[in-house]
């Protein structure tokens, strides 16, 4: 019999996802003193903490401002209120809108569904209320654009999904789910690009699980250069799934090989301060691993990630060869290389692959479901 705590997390999976709803932090960089919200779909009703305040239409332009710690409401000019909580909500059966900051200035952009306003000790925090999948097409623009082939695009909605529903409590205290950053993920707001919009419904619901049935941790990178890595070697923590993986699919593709020169006084400096027994004798000789390694020079050697974030490279996987007064460093890939290769995943996707064996080839021995599906899981 599974496990009632299994049970219990499949049950409030199942009741969140048919609450649809997420609420993701947009501009989060920023101290937002004043923008202008304007509806281009639907129609929209003005919520503050005093009930409902104004039905508004696309023809209504309204500005929003930080005035004397509190939000400040104007319609053409008239001055509606001041109040310490606004929310924009759709009344419409398909609704968005567009927004557009004079401060600081940004470029306009335009969003799905409902919008919160909550007040900081700096200015205004727009959150971004909206429909998970609707969420998860403008992340996929974002991530991964227009470009791949529609079953890439169902890929990667499945593993934004995944991550956004193992991460809804990352911005708890901030008083949203996720933000609009990578380190959250890339959202740059709706997507007008049909092949993606239908990527994300046609997988409404599904996510990447692990034998215990807990949500993985999606990791991807851009290229791994024909190898993953495997999680332990790049975090604290070793995850059966996120394993080693040769890739023959990525080898060929934009961001498989790199190169940096570096002058030799200065590699050798930096070689014999970080790792004083390495004998300037033996950076004479080049290395050149056929696999991935976690050192270079090995034994009392440094460890790549240092490498990688002292001179900015762009992945861990790299040969280091003598070249006159410089060295010469030929890299393989571009990110961490943990999990999912997004060009090898993308060649693959061309090729022909489903997105169900792409998964499978990067993450070893995790399942694939739906979480609406929870009688399946149920045994008496």
């Amino acid at each position: 019999m599974k496990s009632l705590s299994l049970f219990l997390f499949l049950l409030l999976q199942v009741l969140w996802v048919k609450a649809e709803l997420i609420n993701i932090g947009i501009f989060a960089d920023y101290s937002i003193q004043e923008f202008k919200f304007n509806a281009r779909a639907g129609a929209y009703t003005i919520f503050t903490e005093k009930g409902r305040l104004k039905e508004i239409t696309p023809e209504h332009i309204i500005t929003v401002s930080y005035v004397d710690t509190q939000i400040e409401i104007t319609d053409s000019g008239k001055k509606l209120g001041s109040f310490s909580k606004v929310s924009f909500i759709g009344t419409g059966w398909y609704n968005h809108f567009k927004i557009s900051l004079k401060s600081p200035i940004q470029k306009e952009s335009r969003y799905d569904d409902n919008l919160k306003i909550q007040l900081t000790n700096k200015g205004l925090q727009l959150i971004n209320n909206i429909d998970l999948d609707n969420y998860i097409a403008g992340v996929v623009e974002a991530e991964v654009g227009r470009k791949p082939v529609e079953e890439y695009h169902k890929l990667q909605a499945i593993i934004c999904r995944t991550y956004a529903l193992a991460n809804l409590k990352k911005h708890f205290a901030d008083g949203y789910n996720l933000c609009d950053r990578v380190h959250c993920q890339a959202y740059h707001g709706k997507t007008f690009y049909d092949q993606i919009s239908k990527a994300s419904q046609s997988t409404r619901g599904m996510v990447i699980v692990d034998s215990d049935i807990n949500l993985i941790t999606a990791a991807f990178h851009s290229n791994c250069g024909g190898e993953t890595v495997k999680s332990g070697n790049v975090w604290s923590k070793n995850l059966y799934y996120l394993d080693e993986v040769i890739d023959t699919f990525c080898i060929k593709t934009s961001n498989a090989n790199w190169e940096k020169t570096i002058p030799k006084e200065k590699w050798v400096n930096y070689v014999v301060a970080k790792a004083p027994k390495v004998q300037k004798g033996d950076l004479k000789k080049d290395f050149y691993p056929e696999r991935r390694h976690l050192k270079y020079m090995d034994e009392g050697g440094i460890p790549v990630e240092d490498i990688r974030y002292d001179w900015k490279l762009r992945s861990t996987y790299f040969s280091v060869i003598n070249n006159g007064d410089n060295v010469l460093l030929k890299g393989r890939g571009y990110g961490h290389g943990v999990g999912l290769c997004q060009q090898g995943a993308m060649e693959m996707a061309r090729l022909g692959f489903s997105y169900s064996d792409i998964l499978h080839k990067y993450y070893k021995g995790v399942h694939l479901i739906n979480l609406s599906a929870l009688e399946f899981f149920r045994e008496d």
